[in-house]
């Protein structure tokens, strides 16, 4: 039995509230305890798809000299990365022990540990962490990897794999990754071309890539968890600084924009100069970090006006940087135009499941489920199907955080949590009277709950 999911965000909580522990103590583990006995499994393999732990949402970096953050200093070819790789180890080790001091990292921890115990000696259980972009340093760090398979004491250390696919033909017919891939502001195609004096063609899955830091990282910290970290400087109202910690859960993320204006409309008059000065104050600190400058010279995007990400955050500081909370608003639609900046509205991912479902390397091997995370939004898409029941389908496992989107009217903003799981059973599991499957067989469960849970 193989289950997935992806993008709990698991963060130290200074600039964002975690998944409520209950997720995986009354839900998630139930859950799979109870598939596993039901369905006879003859192993569990739990896939993290990606962003499981979170080193970006975080004023850690922002109490640090701006020398010793991850996209400044002298930025190392092969990572983009600031080339002080003992200092940076030493960071990130310390953002992951105050992850896992939280309560949802030790729900988690407990969660994987108590399915380990409960089924030792009787069903063999693995624990794939598929890195998605928030976690991206795993990709470099031994001693992270290692640090955070110390957290599961229950597991043997052949028992924990760290990887950026998960491919089983034979068993569960899937192939399993992030889907940051196909997002270019997280996914540095363009920086590996320019540091490494690459041509135009570069396989997309090149190991080397997913190495590289991107854009989308010093965006999270210097920029969302910036806005937080400079109002909690000048501020002690914690209704109001919670309120805030929800822009990261704002999806698709250019809404993010909005979802201040919005969200500021309806604020005290002294919290909208505080909000709309950190915005600026943030904006700018994502402007002056060693990547940026690198990123705006590989010109990764090129955008209606002209120009790539950098351009347009410098575009929208110059509208912006001599107006006051409410002049902002004849201003506002200027929002819209960062559409693409993240990625359009629409889960467009689909397009490069499709595209790896006619790779000739997949097409042979059969694969009938391409799982990705990513975009927070859970979906599922038939690209074919057989009379005899087989399938090529394109599966989006979510996120169990908030899920905040512009409602319908494009007038408010919405939220609820969005609970996905996805199950796949080899064919000699989940079997009618013990007789074997054609094919494996797949359960998709995603649940929605509305509840407005007190942040810790």
């Amino acid at each position: 039995m193989l289950v997935s999911f992806s993008d709990i965000h698991l963060t130290d909580e200074t600039t964002a509230v975690n998944v409520n522990p209950e997720a995986f103590t009354k839900i998630l583990q139930k859950e799979i305890e109870l598939c596993a006995v039901k369905n006879e499994a003859k192993e569990i393999r739990i896939v993290l798809n990606g962003d499981g732990l979170d080193f970006v949402r975080t004023d850690y970096w922002l109490n640090k000299d701006k020398s010793e953050r991850p996209w400044n200093g002298t930025l190392d070819k092969k990572t983009a990365m600031n080339n002080n790789s003992a200092k940076m180890d030493l960071h990130y080790g310390n953002i992951l022990d105050d992850i896992m001091k939280t309560k949802s990292g030790k729900a988690f921890a407990s969660m994987l540990n108590s399915i380990s115990k409960k089924f030792a000696g009787s069903i063999p259980v693995k624990f794939t962490y598929i890195i998605g972009n928030h976690d991206r340093i795993l990709n470099t760090s031994l001693n992270l990897r290692t640090k955070l398979s110390g957290y599961l004491t229950s597991f043997k250390s052949y028992e924990i794999e760290f990887t950026n696919e998960y491919l089983n033909a034979n068993d569960y017919s899937v192939l399993c990754r992030h889907g940051h891939e196909w997002d270019n502001a997280n996914y540095g195609i363009e920086i590996y071309k320019y540091l490494n004096n690459k041509g135009d063609f570069v396989p997309r899955f090149d190991r080397e890539i997913y190495k590289l830091q991107t854009i989308g990282e010093v965006i999270t910290s210097e920029l969302m968890s910036g806005i937080i970290y400079r109002i909690k400087a000048k501020s002690n109202d914690k209704k109001f600084i919670d309120s805030l910690k929800d822009l990261n859960n704002v999806r698709p993320l250019t809404d993010a924009f909005l979802w201040l204006y919005w969200y500021g409309t309806a604020i005290a008059t002294q919290n909208k100069k505080l909000l709309l000065d950190a915005f600026k104050e943030s904006l700018k600190n994502v402007l002056e970090t060693e990547l940026a400058k690198l990123w705006d010279k590989t010109k990764t995007e090129i955008w209606l006006f002209s120009g790539d990400i950098t351009d347009r955050f410098e575009q929208l500081l110059g509208l912006i940087e001599d107006l006051d909370f409410d002049s902002i608003n004849k201003y506002v639609e200027i929002f819209k135009l960062f559409d693409n900046i993240f990625g359009s509205s629409k889960d467009d991912f689909a397009d490069g499941a499709m595209t790896e479902f006619k790779n000739k390397y997949y097409f042979e091997k059969d694969i009938q489920y391409i799982l990705y995370g990513h975009t927070h939004e859970e979906r599922h898409d038939y690209f074919y199907g057989d009379r005899d029941g087989k399938v090529k389908m394109y599966i989006n496992t979510g996120t169990f955080l908030p899920y905040i989107q512009r409602t319908s009217d494009k007038k408010s903003f919405a939220s609820a949590y969005q609970m996905s799981m996805v199950f796949i059973y080899r064919k000699d599991e989940d079997t009618d009277e013990g007789a074997a499957n054609k094919f494996p067989t797949m359960e998709l469960w995603n649940g929605i709950k509305r509840k407005k849970y007190k942040n810790p």
